[in-house]
């Protein structure tokens, strides 16, 4: 079909009034779609077109259009896949500038589920901001075959004028319009002004858990704008609360509205309100309800937690909470009633103490009373058997079991500071580990690790590896390691986690890279060898191909590493890629340019089409298909070693807030199942080497080190499937309580709200723009580099409700001009936006002054605070002296 592509003209709609159908069973509209090189195999037969993705950028492209563009037409593709993904319609109203006009910015994604069934997929592009479609391009994914029997643009405005009066909507009473099958519903057009508009009440009942979004465009915003929040399931409509004012596109006139639902849940839209505040009553929910501590044993004190949770907007008294247990379990201590109201979003931990009786799993209850009290809530809490051991002055010595093959497993070095914690302990408590909060520059938690892993069959740590142009960081886990008693019993090979901005490498940084690998790595007495070769595992080869610019070049840059390695008298490199082997023509690439084996850091399988739906991912499912996505990955990764990889979890809600993918129903058991699948398939297939998913990633959700979770139950099942010998002389597994050693936490961090620099930074950081801070003499110095410099601080948690006034002392030295202004922004994750901001004029004169600034003034200054940014001024090459902040 390409050739025939090539040769027939295109089709040019001129009357801006007519929208374009394309169906396949007309000769002019198969003309109208080009396909690329990276399409092969194209055919036209019965109305279909067919095509095979085989290259890194398979796409369609149609030109010559030329039609008014508005916020309420669809695009529906009626389509095949052999494969799950996600591709892209691209859309443009110019053909000048790079790629004629196409652009990131100017895409839509259309969610594909590969069952090569045919299906109609309807997107709404939002591409009004065009004025006129002139271009489109539609890109598949590589490694399947498509087929194609029409697209078609619709307008689903049917006529009618847009509302421009009135912010909520009873979708009972008058339902929104469905316009595709997608599980999204709209309202009629829109034009509604947004101005005071910080809040989307959204009321619904559903029968499953999963994450729905909201879906908007406004006049000036490009695209079809989505944000997610998760839904509960309930037999009675819950309210959900979407905080919009921080989103900078929520401007200007509001153009469309929709929710999209998880697809095949039951879900009945009550009513869409936007305003001022959140709009509904106060609602309770128990967010954990388990252990404090992992690994509690029969006979010793143990701290059971409830958190509750205020979902609803208005603030109430915390409900009368009474915790109900059985005989085997033994009240020692309850906690005081707190007298305090939570606010939207605010909580309280009511922690108990208690004793188990005897091991085993115990079903407790937690029972409420009072206005907007939360159902009754169960927990199983697991009692392990008593241990009878002596205090001891340090970590055992380890007692390595042997294993069929070498295990290998992801470390993440990123809990340096009591700051990182905070995460884990505001969203998920239940994820704590056995040691603590602890802080991994500490020799004494690296022989902890050391000691559970390689008794409990992982003998080999890849370890995420940072380096930017000749700048390191996250350095102090492997610092820690070379100071351990027990170092040389566990492998460790560098994971060079190159997912850095385009121009981070060069050759020549490239040749840094390797002699600090031969000077400080290779060299250690433990470090992984695969073929007798240091081995080392690439995060992202397409970005170093990237920025060395072509194959060739990363070629010549593997060789002259493999010649430095031998020239210090090893055998070479074994470099294994990580990411950037998904198809035939990306492989052909890695080998080429000189890299031996490949891996994955996730493999999910089947079970990533949940993760397109709206649905949490199961692990059963990922537990299921991953034998098949082990062996379709082995058999494109023709010419490369490839090594399983069995995924130990994901839900990133610590980190990205409740619009994260969740993999759900992880269990010791199934763990088990899917280490069993993997031993099975290494193997038959003659390898060596498996690998599994990260063991401490707590911020994203991959973690199988001891937790109060799992206690040792997901590192036991480990070694059940991998080790060798007797089981009854394998080691028992020991906590650091178990001996009379810890906790590792750090201390714990008081509620921050003044910081005066007299003996460091106070817990501030550079983010950008900044050079040489430091703290010096009472006072935080540093030079501004940049007119947008910044500093950040991470907080325990700082309630915004005590505090009306930030305040601080700044000198400002070495500007042309007096006139300045400095920012505060704050957030309860990692994003920033202007509409959670204040800012106050300051003067860049080189005297100190003391300015304050009105919290109240925004409406966004609510509920619990954990990130701070300050902007000091919008001065360039500036030496900025602050003497102190403070909250009042």
């Amino acid at each position: 079909m390409a050739a025939i592509l090539g040769l027939v003209s295109m089709v040019q709609i001129v009357a801006a009034s007519i929208v374009p159908s394309w169906s396949f069973d007309r000769a002019e509209d198969v003309a109208a779609w080009v396909a690329n090189a990276d399409l092969k195999n194209v055919t036209v037969k019965d109305g279909v077109v067919g095509a095979d993705a085989a290259g890194s950028d398979p796409f369609f492209s149609c030109d010559g259009l030329s039609f008014e563009a508005t916020p309420y037409q669809t695009v529906t593709f009626t389509m095949k896949a052999s494969e799950s993904g996600t591709c892209y319609l691209f859309w443009t109203g110019t053909t000048e500038g790079p790629n004629g006009g196409l652009s990131e910015l100017k895409k839509t994604p259309v969610e594909i589920v590969g069952d090569s069934q045919w299906h109609e997929i309807t997107i709404m592009p939002c591409w009004h901001v065009e004025g006129a479609i002139r271009r489109l391009r539609f890109d598949v994914f590589d490694g399947a075959h498509f087929e194609l029997k029409s697209i078609r643009i619709e307008d689903k405005s049917a006529g009618v004028a847009p509302q421009t009066s009135g912010y909520a909507w009873d979708t009972v009473a008058t339902p929104w319009t469905r316009v595709s099958v997608a599980d999204e519903v709209f309202a009629p057009p829109l034009r509604l002004s947004l101005e005071g508009k910080a809040w989307v009440s959204v009321r619904l009942k559903t029968d499953m858990d999963g994450t729905a979004a909201l879906l908007w465009s406004a006049a000036d915003t490009s695209g079809l704008q989505v944000e997610p929040f998760p839904i509960r399931r309930s037999s009675e409509a819950r309210t959900y609360f979407i905080e919009m004012a921080l989103n900078e596109k929520w401007t200007g006139d509001l153009l469309t509205l929709g929710v999209r639902f998880p697809k095949d849940a039951d879900v009945t839209l009550e009513s869409v309100t936007l305003g001022e505040e959140p709009i509904g009553p106060a609602r309770f929910e128990v967010s954990y309800f388990g252990f404090e501590n992992g690994v509690n044993r029969v006979g010793k004190p143990a701290r059971v937690t409830v958190r509750i949770v205020n979902r609803g907007a208005m603030p109430t008294n915390v409900p009368a909470t009474d915790l109900i247990l059985p005989d085997a379990v033994e009240l020692v201590e309850k906690p005081a009633a707190p007298a305090q109201q939570l606010s939207y979003e605010d909580y309280v931990d009511l922690t108990w103490t208690v004793v188990g009786k005897v091991p085993g799993a115990q079903a407790v209850k937690a029972t409420f009373a009072g206005d907007a009290a939360p159902e009754e809530a169960a927990a199983a809490l697991m009692f392990m058997p008593a241990l009878e051991l002596p205090k001891a002055d340090y970590v055992p010595e380890p007692k390595p079991i042997q294993t069929t093959m070498d295990v290998a497993a992801y470390y993440f070095p990123g809990w340096e500071s009591a700051r990182k914690w905070d995460c884990i302990q505001r969203v998920a408590p239940i994820r704590k580990p056995v040691l603590g909060y602890y802080d991994e520059s500490n020799p004494e938690c690296v022989d902890w690790q050391i000691k559970w892993s390689v008794e409990n069959g992982i003998n080999v740590y890849l370890v995420d590896w940072y380096w930017v142009k000749g700048s390191q960081y996250l350095t102090h886990w492997f610092d820690a390691y070379r100071k351990t008693r027990y170092r040389d019993m566990l492998k460790v090979a560098v994971m060079w986690a190159n997912h850095n901005p385009e121009g981070s490498h060069s050759v020549e940084d490239w040749r840094a890279v390797t002699k600090e690998w031969i000077d400080r790595y290779f060299n250690l007495p433990s470090y992984y060898r695969i073929n007798d070769k240091p081995a080392v595992f690439l995060w992202n080869p397409e970005g170093l191909r990237g920025d060395l610019k072509d194959s060739a070049t990363v070629k010549s840059a593997l060789d002259e590493s493999q010649q430095m390695a031998r020239d210090a008298g090893y055998k070479g490199i074994e470099f294994v890629v990580v990411n950037g082997s998904s198809s035939p023509a990306l492989v052909k690439l890695l080998v080429d340019e000189g890299y031996a084996g490949a891996t994955n850091y996730h493999e999910w399988g089947g079970a990533a089409r949940d993760s397109m739906s709206g649905l949490p991912v199961s692990y059963e499912d990922v537990v299921k298909s991953a034998p098949d996505a082990w062996a379709k990955r082995d058999e494109v990764c023709a010419g490369l070693m490839y090594y399983p990889l069995v995924d130990t979890g994901w839900d990133a809600r610590p980190w990205h807030g409740d619009r994260s993918l969740q993999l759900v129903g992880r269990t010791p058991e199934r763990f088990e199942r899917i280490l069993r699948e993997a031993k099975t398939y290494c193997e038959a297939h003659a390898k060596r080497l498996v690998v599994l998913g990260p063991v401490n990633e707590w911020g994203e959700g991959s973690y199988i080190e001891p937790c109060a979770e799992y206690d040792f139950g997901m590192l036991e099942a480990v070694r059940a499937v991998f080790g060798k010998g007797d089981p009854s002389l394998w080691p028992v597994n020991v906590a650091p309580s178990d001996i009379g050693l810890g906790p590792y936490d750090f201390p714990a961090r008081p509620e921050a709200n003044v910081w005066n620099f007299d003996n460091d930074a106070d817990g501030w950081a550079s983010m950008m723009g900044v050079s040489d801070l430091r703290a010096e003499d009472g006072s935080l110095r540093f030079r501004t580099a940049s007119g947008d410099p910044a500093i950040t601080a991470s907080l325990a948690e700082l309630k915004a409700s005590k505090f009306t006034t930030f305040e601080f002392t700044i000198r400002i030295a070495g500007a042309s001009t007096e006139a300045a202004a400095a920012q505060l922004f704050w957030s309860r994750g990692s994003t920033m936006s202007e509409a959670a901001s204040v800012s106050v004029p300051v003067k860049a004169d080189g005297s100190a002054h003391t300015y304050s600034m009105d919290l109240k003034a925004n409406p966004n200054w609510r509920g619990f605070v954990s990130t701070l940014r300050f902007d000091p001024c919008n001065v360039a090459n500036v030496d900025v002296t602050i003497d102190s902040m403070r909250f009042r």
